[in-house]
């Protein structure tokens, strides 16, 4: 027999997690998308904009918090905020699912790392440590094959306690500036497969219960096979990046012209500046995590029955 005075038994609150969503295999986007996922992520993050900042905010503050570790611990402290890391972007990803689904902006989804899916984004982090450990190697390697003679003179000539060879030093100064310019291009080289590799890592760990080994892999491939949209979607920051800079020098050059360069009023302007460029940057961190979570649902098919439709951007 039914109560009729019975209170509802369904769960009135929504979700708080990620729901049962399928998360598919990569599969290639137009280069279009590259925008699209930035209009998504301005769509999610415009009506909520103080709160992404101040999360943004807080998410910073722990993470140099936890980098003063290697203060005391040199070698730990120093690849500690790679480790925890994985954890937090974890948070940021979760606020962008709640609000992708209508929720509201909870603030204390943002530590969710920690009481969902914890031992895999640790191992995460772990696995991340391990590539910066193994770029660090790389880049060592190069800086000697490139950089070994002129390192082997300096000692030498330290030891010796002899100035170095003035013909010497010219020919490694003629030099010097195309091993710099390979080396640059060496680091660039190693840093696109590496970043490639984390980039969708923490969100198919998060949302797809995927391995943190076999996220790198699958966030590999997803991005070597939408390196179009991909380019067209690192392109958009820089430009917009470029405008602000323009913006904001001329306005300093007016207020310079206007009120001298050692007045109060430059002062202020200075300080006025310095403090939009802040939120800017951090409101562009907010859009970025954003973006990452849009492209992710995109590329992988989120939730979406057909994997070759287009999802409604």
């Amino acid at each position: 027999m039914i109560n009729p005075y019975q209170g509802p038994e369904a769960d009135l609150g929504g979700p708080v997690g990620p729901g049962p969503e399928r998360v598919g295999a990569a599969r290639r986007r137009p280069i279009g998308h590259g925008w699209l996922w930035w209009r998504r992520a301005w769509a999610l993050t415009a009506a909520n904009r103080v709160l992404w900042c101040l999360a943004l905010l807080v998410f910073m503050a722990v993470i140099m918090g936890i980098s003063l570790l290697g203060l005391f611990v040199p070698v730990l402290g120093n690849f500690a905020p790679t480790l925890i890391g994985p954890v937090l972007v974890a948070g940021l990803h979760q606020l962008a699912w709640r609000r992708w689904h209508d929720e509201e902006f909870d603030f204390g989804q943002l530590f969710v790392g920690f009481s969902q899916r914890t031992g895999p984004l640790f191992l995460t982090g772990l696995t991340q440590v391990g590539l910066q450990v193994l770029f660090t190697l790389l880049m060592v390697v190069a800086v000697l094959l490139l950089f070994g003679p002129e390192i082997a003179a300096l000692f030498t000539a330290g030891f010796q306690g002899e100035p170095l060879d003035p013909t010497s030093a010219a020919a490694f100064g003629q030099m010097g500036m195309i091993k710099v310019a390979l080396l640059t291009l060496i680091m660039v080289a190693i840093s696109i497969p590496y970043m490639a590799m984390i980039w969708f890592q923490v969100p198919l760990v998060f949302f797809g219960d995927r391995r943190p080994l076999a996220a790198l892999g699958e966030s590999l491939t997803a991005v070597l096979r939408n390196w179009l949209p991909m380019l067209w979607y690192g392109l958009v920051p820089m430009l917009f990046l470029l405008l602000l800079a323009v913006l904001l020098g001329v306005l300093l050059a007016g207020a310079n012209m206007l009120f001298g360069a050692d007045s109060l009023a430059m002062l202020l302007v200075g300080l006025f500046s310095g403090f939009l460029s802040l939120v800017f940057a951090l409101f562009l961190l907010a859009l970025t995590t954003v973006s990452v979570y849009a492209s992710f649902r995109d590329i992988f098919g989120v939730g979406d029955d057909e994997p070759d439709a287009t999802p409604d951007l």
